[in-house]
């Protein structure tokens, strides 16, 4: 009988275990989100890239957006992982002229030259001319020195920008033309160094049709000077040669706003606004109603800080992120309007700014950020959706590797991009989603404690039962 009695306690108390632990798992599906928006993604796609919205910076509720989540049909969660998917640089390759000074010297001499140049300088480094040295009337054109100072500044590009390639044209008169050349490139007309060597042929046929490659590519570097030499061919004096400088520039990136409107703050003139914890913001700026308004102001954060003083009271401090500037007026006609400020990133729930002057016109805050890109594995059954909105949750995405294995940046950057569909909110309206995550978790805080009452009560019904049931049994006597 007691062993009866072990194994119905032992059963119940796994019975109550198992109910406790299912009433402790909130569980992990779209429904637990305040908000939900529809993915759809193209066919044979198995990894697919979004941008993410603005609606998931304004409604996420972790400031490392931890609560976002990939769901497909079923309700499977699906791997994801954020990443800053920057647009390629937008190369531009501008050719500007070159500064051309031939050297001269003797015909058996053709093909290299002499170490002791002749080169006058200016004070600035540009050169004003090349000479051999001891110049007879018989020498001939040995090479040319080009000067690429002038060509940077033409092509308003920094001095130290990279050349990719020079293009030579020929003189007038000069049809066709073949030779195998050689250039050096020096910064300081001491030392040279061979950079490229190049076959350069122009053909034109009887019947006007021309075939040229005039160009000598190289792979792009900084240079001041450089010399060209032929190796081949009979040397002449290109009516021009041009630069050709390799000069990247970032593409504009896509980028947010929201406007916040502003409250007294705690302390004198403070405005306070209230914002989005997720939203990255990494520009500032003012956002005036009137006009001929100039602000000096200080922004940032309060931070608490305890006073020595005074019986150890805390009080609030001003953590400024940005002091400048912010106007608007209206100047000889033209509106004039001071720009954003850039700050570093930060999430904040609360900004604050302290106007220098007395306030006559209470600005709007304007905060900008750059959205994150979402890269995900497309698996299990479309289609799928993009839930966010849940405090307390752990994140869930993974590293980049565990999504696009093997990808190249210039792959990562031509993913096909799935199409969000209408924000769905899973939420009375009007209802704060403080009040929604209040009412589930107490909804199953109330549920786990029936569950731990209901099962120690069955328990004790048990154990009442067997009990009674041993006593019956010992006070009747023993059979003969």
């Amino acid at each position: 009988m007691c062993a009866l009695l072990d194994r119905r306690a032992i059963a119940a108390a796994a019975l109550m275990t198992s109910f406790t632990c299912a009433g402790s798992d909130p569980g992990d599906a779209p429904l637990d989100y305040s908000h939900i928006l529809p993915l759809s993604v193209g066919a044979n796609q198995a990894v697919v890239q979004l941008r993410l919205p603005r609606d998931v910076y304004l409604n996420a509720r972790s400031p490392e957006l931890d609560d976002l989540r990939v769901f497909d049909a079923a309700g499977r969660s699906m791997p994801f992982a954020l990443v800053d998917l920057a647009p390629p640089a937008v190369v531009n390759r501008p050719a500007t002229p070159v500064a051309i000074f031939p050297v001269h010297g003797p015909a058996r001499d053709a093909g290299r030259v002499h170490d002791s140049l002749q080169i006058h300088t200016g004070t600035d480094g540009a050169v004003i001319s090349v000479t051999a040295p001891a110049r007879t009337v018989s020498d001939e054109l040995v090479s040319l020195v080009l000067d690429l100072r002038a060509a940077a500044s033409v092509a308003q590009v920094d001095a130290a920008a990279p050349v990719g390639g020079l293009a030579l044209s020929l003189p007038p008169g000069t049809r066709s033309y073949n030779a195998w050349l050689a250039l050096d490139v020096s910064d300081d007309l001491q030392s040279w160094h061979e950079l490229a060597e190049a076959a350069v042929s122009w053909l034109v046929n009887e019947q006007g049709a021309s075939v040229q490659k005039h160009r000598i590519e190289f792979a792009p570097r900084a240079f001041r000077y450089a010399r060209l030499r032929w190796l081949d061919g009979k040397p002449i004096a290109f009516s021009a040669i041009h630069a050709e400088y390799v000069v990247e520039q970032p593409a504009a990136r896509h980028q947010e706003t929201i406007v916040l409107q502003g409250s007294p703050g705690s302390e004198g003139r403070d405005l306070v606004y209230t914002a989005p914890v997720a939203v990255p913001a990494r520009s500032l700026g003012l956002v005036f109603k009137g006009q001929n308004i100039v602000m000096p102001v200080q922004a940032g954060q309060y931070q608490t800080a305890r006073k020595r003083e005074a019986g150890g009271r805390t009080s609030l401090q001003l953590h400024p992120l940005v002091s400048a500037t912010f106007y608007q007026m209206i100047q000889d006609g033209r509106h004039r309007a001071s720009g954003d400020v850039e700050i570093p990133v930060t999430h904040a729930s609360q900004w604050v700014v302290r106007p220098k002057t007395e306030v006559s016109d209470r600005p709007d805050l304007r905060l900008g950020w750059i959205p994150a890109s979402m890269v995900f594995v497309a698996g299990g059954t479309p289609p799928y959706s993009l839930a966010f909105g849940r405090a307390g949750v752990r994140s869930t995405r993974v590293s980049l590797p565990q999504v696009a294995p093997g990808f190249s940046s210039r792959e990562l950057a031509a993913l096909e991009a799935a199409t969000p569909g209408n924000l769905i909110q899973q939420q009375s309206p009007g209802k704060p989603a403080n009040d929604v995550d209040t009412s589930t978790s107490g909804s199953k805080r109330g549920w786990l404690w029936a569950l731990l009452v209901g099962g120690v009560m069955a328990l004790a019904a048990m154990v009442w039962h067997l009990f009674r049931q041993l006593k019956t049994g010992a006070s009747e006597p023993p059979p003969a």
